[in-house]
C-alpha cells in the first residue's frame, strides 16, 4: 500500500520531519556540550557546587576531571605528567568550582592555573609559572614588526582534539590556524594524548598550554612569522612598579615581609616588584589604602626599631598615615589640631637616617607645634599648650 500516491504524500514528509528533528536535536546537544568562554566561563568558576568522590568507589583523577568538565561545561587540561589513574578521595561542601579544582590538584601534588578560558592542572612548578609565561610571550608579541606578526596572532580560535591525537599534530594545527611556523617541531617526542579542548584561545595561550607539558615555552623568530621552542628558565618573573610614598622604608619592609618570594626594591616614589603574575595581582590589591593592615606585625618593639626617612614636600597627614598603615600605632584627635590652626595638609620636609621612633617623630612634629608622647607601642600627638 505504500505505493499509493496518497500514502506517499503522508509518509514521506513525516520521515523527513523526523530526520530533521533528529539532526536538530543532535546539533543542540553538541552545542550544549561546548565548553564555556568569556563571562559565562568566569561565572562557572565562581559558582558553588558540592561534590564527594571516593577512591573505594573507583573514582580516578581522569573520572573526576571528566565529570567536572562535562557537568560544568568548562575545559580542564590535565598535564601529561600527572598520572590520571590516581584514586581520588575528596568531599567538599558547596564550594566555588575554581577552589574545587585547586583542591583536586592538591590531592595529586599538583597546582592549578586559569589561562584564558581553560583550567590547567599540572605539576606545581609548571602551574606556578604558566600565567607569567603567557604574559611574557604576549609582551614579546607586542614588540614584533609587521614582517613577522600576522594579524591572526591577536585573534582567538577554538581547538578540539580526540583521544590518541599526537601533540606534534596538535601543535601543527595551532601553527596553521594562526599562520605561523614552528622551528624544530619534528624534534618533539612521540606521544598520544587524551581528548581535550581549548575554547577561544589566543596563539600564545594555545602554544603555552601545549608546550608547558614538555617543560617548554617559545620565542618569536625575528625575521619571519615563526616561533622557536625553548626550555622554560628556572626563574619566570615579570617586573612592575607601583606608586608609593617616596623613600619610605616602612613600606618596603612591610612589603618584603608580606611577599617574601618577590624581589622588591624602592626607587623614590616607586615600589619595584619582580614576581609572578599572581603575586603582582596580590601586591596591587595589598597596596590599596587600608589593606596593608593584613601584613605581619613588626618583629621588634617600637623602642628598638630604627627608621630612615627622606621626604620632601609631603603632606603631614600622608606621612602619618603611612606609618599607621605599616604597624606604628599613632593616636591623635583632629579637632584640637584644627582648633590650634595646625593643618594635616601642610607640606613638610624630613631627612633622618637610622634614628629611633622618638627622634623621628620629634623632628617631624615639634617644629609644627605638635607635642609627641611615646607610651610603649603607641605614639600620641597633640598640639603644644599655648604659652600663658
Amino acid at each position: 500500500m505504500l505505493t499509493k500516491p496518497g500514502m506517499l504524500l503522508i509518509i514521506r514528509p513525516c520521515w523527513r520531519f523526523g530526520f530533521v528533528c533528529c539532526l536538530l536535536c543532535h546539533s543542540v546537544s553538541v552545542l550544549a556540550a561546548e565548553p564555556l568562554a568569556g563571562k559565562p566561563f568566569e561565572a562557572a568558576l565562581d559558582q558553588k557546587i558540592g561534590r564527594a568522590w571516593s577512591g573505594q568507589d573507583g573514582h580516578t583523577l581522569r573520572d573526576v576531571v571528566r565529570q567536572l568538565s562535562d557537568s560544568q561545561r568548562i575545559s580542564i587540561v590535565l598535564d601529561r605528567r600527572i598520572d590520571p589513574t590516581q584514586s581520588i578521595e575528596l568531599t567538599l561542601p558547596p564550594t566555588p568550582l575554581r577552589d574545587i579544582v585547586s583542591a583536586l590538584a592538591g590531592k595529586v601534588d599538583g597546582g592549578m592555573s586559569v589561562i584564558g578560558n581553560v583550567v590547567y592542572v599540572g605539576p606545581r612548578d609548571s602551574a606556578k609559572k604558566l600565567r607569567t609565561l603567557v604574559e611574557l610571550r604576549n609582551s614579546d608579541r607586542s614588540k614584533l614588526t609587521w614582517r613577522n606578526r600576522p594579524t591572526s596572532l591577536t585573534q582567538t580560535k577554538t581547538f578540539l582534539w580526540q583521544n590518541l591525537d599526537r601533540p606534534r599534530d596538535m601543535l601543527k594545527e595551532v601553527a596553521d590556524k594562526f599562520k605561523i611556523e614552528i622551528d624544530g617541531l619534528d624534534q618533539r617526542p612521540h606521544d598520544l594524548w587524551a581528548k581535550t579542548s581549548l575554547p577561544q584561545v589566543t596563539a600564545t595561550e594555545a602554544l603555552s598550554l601545549l608546550l608547558v607539558q614538555f617543560d617548554s615555552t617559545f620565542e618569536f623568530v625575528s625575521d619571519r612569522a615563526a616561533i622557536r621552542i625553548v626550555s622554560i628558565p628556572e626563574q619566570v618573573l615579570i617586573e612592575r612598579s607601583y606608586p608609593v610614598l617616596a623613600n619610605s622604608p616602612v613600606i618596603l619592609d612591610a612589603a618584603r615581609k608580606q611577599f617574601p618570594d618577590v624581589e622588591l626594591e624602592q626607587s623614590g616614589a616607586k615600589l619595584i616588584a619582580r614576581g609572578t603574575v599572581e603575586r603582582q595581582t596580590e601586591i596591587a590589591a595589598w597596596l590599596k589604602p587600608g589593606n596593608q593592615k593584613t601584613s605581619k606585625p613588626p618583629d621588634k618593639p617600637l623602642s628598638e626599631r630604627r627608621f630612615t626617612v627622606k621626604q620632601r614636600n609631603a603632606a603631614l597627614g600622608d606621612v602619618i598615615k603611612t606609618f599607621t598603615d605599616y604597624g606604628v600605632k599613632i593616636e591623635y584627635d583632629p579637632k584640637p589640631f584644627a582648633d590650634a590652626g595646625i593643618s594635616l595638609d601642610q607640606k613638610i620636609d624630613i631627612d633622618v637616617k637610622d634614628v629611633s621612633a622618638e627622634t623621628l617623630f620629634r623632628k617631624l612634629c615639634e617644629p609644627l607645634g605638635i607635642e609627641v608622647t611615646i607610651d610603649d607601642e603607641t605614639v600620641r600627638l597633640q598640639p603644644k599648650p599655648k604659652s600663658p
